[in-house]
């Protein structure tokens, strides 16, 4: 199951989010259309991702993932296909509405919850195997779609990324994913009673909101500088290969971080790699902000940034299992999934604006940079939360 369904995840993440940002300056030319309207769609249709995602992740507790990630993915390319049609803002927006549904059911919190689900106390190696491989999702299609517009202009290149969404990640999701894991009836009205009182519980646990302002923070970050970096250096004048190349270099840094934290590191405490993880982000920021835009540092910052982002999202996936259970998983990472998509849906509107408003990336930096330092706080609330109750427990 778990090699397929890795590169599957890579391919929705590739043609539905990292690719988004390259359609954006041929659709403004053709039809018209401001920047502000066009990333309008994406971060409305994220909107909508976060508010299913509880409701998703309660499904998939009862009933496993194949047929709503199968079902995620045959919506996603479907509407692909309608988004290279459009010739309206209404119905651009009218798409990417419809999307968020879709991309509740086929992203990683679902994939993460499966994967916990079939692998139970294996999952921390299941979620890291996953997530190595999606993290190559921008290194690939970043380079591939910025290559296919050009040479087969925007509309058929969606006809391309939504035919991969059909006639590859539905049928994996399908025949690779199984339909029942274990025998417990979670649908059962006992259950889903049990289940309530478990997520009541959750949700007045420090350990619950620590980890949500982390992850919060570290979508909010990453969606900031993966929406503004090939912004803020063309409006610098550093070419197009060196950004390229910087920004390509972060799949690869983040596979070998990934490599590591399940070589090296398999047997190293959340706690560790999370204090790590948590303290990478901003220090690259501010080499962002302090160093020269010339191709080392760009790399530099790039390589502290990918070690960070790529340890984090491991973490995102097997922290809440072990520091708040393995039961109803799903359902507790759909609870976390709505502050994440909704700071993922604002965090390139918001960053826009600020860059507009103010006239100086530099300050649209120390507000990503602040937000990535709200992350680190959300990482030490939660740590010592956790750290407390276990000295209660053993006392």
């Amino acid at each position: 199951m778990l090699w397929p369904v890795a590169l599957a995840q890579m391919t929705s993440w590739g043609t539905l989010y990292f690719s988004f940002s390259l359609f954006a300056e041929p659709m403004q030319r053709e039809l018209g259309w401001s920047h502000p309207a066009v990333n309008g769609a994406l971060s409305c249709g994220l909107l909508i991702t976060g508010f299913m995602a509880y409701p998703i992740g309660t499904l998939l507790d009862r009933y496993g993932g194949r047929g709503l990630m199968t079902l995620g993915s045959l919506g996603a390319g479907l509407l692909l296909l309608v988004w290279s049609r459009v010739e309206t803002l209404s119905a651009f927006y009218a798409v990417w509405l419809l999307l968020g549904a879709f991309l509740s059911c086929c992203l990683i919190e679902p994939l993460f919850a499966v994967v916990n689900q079939v692998f139970g106390r294996d999952a921390r190696r299941g979620i890291s195997a996953v997530a190595m491989i999606t993290g190559l999702a921008g290194t690939v299609f970043v380079p591939l779609v910025g290559t296919l517009i050009p040479w087969l202009e925007w509309r058929t290149t969606l006809l391309v990324l939504g035919a991969l969404n059909l006639c590859f990640n539905a049928p994996v999701h399908w025949f690779f994913i199984p339909d029942k894991v274990g025998d417990r009836n979670l649908g059962h009205p006992i259950a889903r009673k049990r289940g309530r009182v478990v997520m009541r519980r959750r949700l007045r646990n420090p350990v619950f909101w620590g980890l949500a302002l982390w992850y919060t923070s570290y979508s909010l970050t990453s969606s900031s500088l993966i929406f503004q970096f090939v912004p803020l250096l063309r409006a610098e004048r550093v070419s197009d290969a060196v950004i390229f190349f910087a920004f390509a270099l972060i799949g690869p840094v983040q596979l070998c971080a990934r490599l590591l934290v399940i070589t090296v590191g398999r047997r190293a405490s959340i706690a560790r790699l999370g204090a790590l993880s948590s303290a990478l982000v901003p220090i690259a920021i501010l080499f962002l902000i302090f160093t020269p835009h010339h191709a080392r540092w760009l790399c530099l910052f790039a390589a502290i940034f990918a070690t960070g982002h790529g340890i984090t999202t491991i973490l995102r996936g097997t922290a809440p299992i072990e520091w708040l259970g393995q039961d109803y998983f799903a359902r507790t990472m759909g609870a976390i999934a709505l502050p994440m998509m909704v700071a993922m849906a604002l965090a390139p509107s918001l960053t826009a604006f600020v860059w507009s408003t103010t006239g100086s990336s530099t300050v649209m930096l120390w507000g990503i940079f602040a937000g990535a330092l709200l992350g680190t706080a959300g990482y030490w609330v939660a740590a010592l939360a956790r750290r407390r109750a276990r000295q209660l427990a053993e006392a």
